[in-house]
């Protein structure tokens, strides 16, 4: 974490050195949120070459120019915004981590959009978690560094996200869940770029499609037109009527990262990249070619819910880290409805007693077994076996004392139609010991 934050300071300074020099936003986008910023940023990355853009990303695992990790971070990031002004990079992308960017900020009016993917929704105990006071304030330096004609993206569902688009001085556009929620209808009706959930199918307004805020290059020789100016409502542009025109964007059954549709927080990823790629005028067809391709890439993005196949088994390796986030992505699995669910877990030795039967209680809503792969004290495992009874049909708990251990009762367990659960403390690493499996499946050709 120290090196990061030494150089995003570093990398943000030289974002400052030029502030100076120009009045117009840098073809620059910042991602950010408790949950859904990695694989929002590589979302949109993925589009953004598909659309034949030179590009570059700034992520957890590295820094990537049009398709190619760099080495090292600091040294490549700075030649990348130097590229952007001089117009030989079209677009940047960063993902920004809140303890990270509430310790060092972001230069102000420098980006040309950003986007908030969620805080915690309507969740209490993530609003009390240090994470979460970070995140409060990273949202408004972030939001606070979109340039005035720029566009702040932010999801509708997350009151204390949506909160921002009246404190902040970009254009705001909005994804939800749904079409009648308050704040996306509000938008709407002035006309602002929206995105939403209907009946199975991501849909964006008129005011998304082909509106194309254009990268440009921001240096004293530039000669690229300005961001699109504001809409106006006047006499003979109703923005209510406009707005009528829907443009489907693609159903999420078709989106394999969705799980069929089940995970709503993969398909509120989709709408926040989605929308970030409409505003950079990355056209419907091409958006949904990726969209229809696109997994949470294994090594780039370990423990982003990865889907793998191995053993002939549908795996998610999942990296979250407290009950809260777990949520979601049960309510996803219960909602895709396999035979059984076989949970492979740590034991989360950082959370409290009390987060731990939290924990033992989400993860029995799931019809089948869990395995703890690791020990646990007998207090802890006490509470975590507590939680899972409160449910009306508990899984079966077993305990094993590591975690490669774990993942042959994984195997012995799991039969056709199961799905298997991977919670891992250490992605990497359990996605080079699943990899090594199938591999070793392959050349052996019969099941271990």
């Amino acid at each position: 974490m120290q090196r990061s934050r030494e150089d995003l300071h570093r990398a943000q300074r030289e974002l400052d050195r030029h502030a100076s020099d120009t009045e117009r936003p840098l073809p620059l986008v910042a991602i950010t949120g408790t949950r859904g910023k990695s694989t929002t940023a590589w979302l949109l990355y993925r589009m953004v070459r598909a659309h034949q853009r030179t590009s570059a990303l700034w992520c957890s695992s590295g820094v990537y120019v049009d398709g190619q990790r760099m080495e090292g971070e600091l040294l490549p990031w700075s030649t990348v915004v130097r590229a952007l002004l001089t117009g030989e990079l079209d677009i940047a992308i960063q993902e920004l981590e809140a303890p990270v960017v509430a310790t060092v900020g972001l230069p102000e009016r420098m980006y040309a959009l950003g986007a908030i993917t969620t805080l915690c929704g309507n969740d209490d105990a993530c609003l009390a978690t240090p994470e979460s006071r970070f995140a409060f304030r990273a949202h408004d330096i972030v939001a606070r560094a979109v340039h005035p004609s720029g566009f702040l993206v932010l999801n509708a569902d997350d009151p204390a996200v949506v909160e921002l688009a009246d404190r902040c001085h970009s254009r705001v556009a909005l994804f939800a869940l749904h079409p009648d929620n308050p704040a996306l209808r509000r938008a709407r009706r002035r006309g602002l770029p929206a995105l939403w959930f209907h009946d199975g199918t991501i849909v964006a307004n008129a005011a998304a499609v082909g509106r194309g805020v254009r990268p440009q290059a921001s240096g004293p020789d530039s000669e690229s037109e300005p961001l699109a100016p504001p809409r106006t409502a006047t006499p003979g542009n109703h923005f209510p009527a406009e707005d009528a025109a829907e443009h489907p964007i693609i159903d999420v059954e078709d989106a394999p990262c969705t799980l069929g549709g089940s995970l709503t927080f993969q398909t509120q990823n989709i709408m926040c990249a989605s929308a970030l790629a409409l505003l950079l005028g990355v056209p419907l067809p091409t958006i949904r070619a990726v969209i229809r391709t696109f997994l949470p890439d294994v090594h780039a993005l370990p423990g982003s819910c990865n889907v793998l196949a191995v053993r002939g088994h549908e795996v998610l390796v999942d990296g979250a880290r407290y009950p809260w986030s777990l949520r979601t992505l049960v309510r996803g699995i219960r909602h895709h409805n396999p035979r059984r669910t076989i949970v492979l877990t740590h034991a989360y030795p950082w959370l409290g007693e009390e987060e731990v039967r939290e924990l033992g209680r989400v993860l029995g809503r799931l019809n089948g077994v869990i395995v703890l792969a690791e020990p646990m004290t007998e207090q802890r495992y006490r509470a975590f076996q507590e939680g899972i009874v409160q449910n009306p049909y508990p899984p079966v708990l077993m305990v094993q004392p590591d975690f490669e251990s774990g993942l042959r009762s994984l195997w012995s367990l799991a039969q056709r139609g199961d799905l298997c659960l991977v919670l891992a403390a250490e992605p990497e690493r359990t996605i080079a010991l699943l990899e090594n499996l199938e591999s070793n499946e392959r050349h052996s050709g019969r099941v271990e």
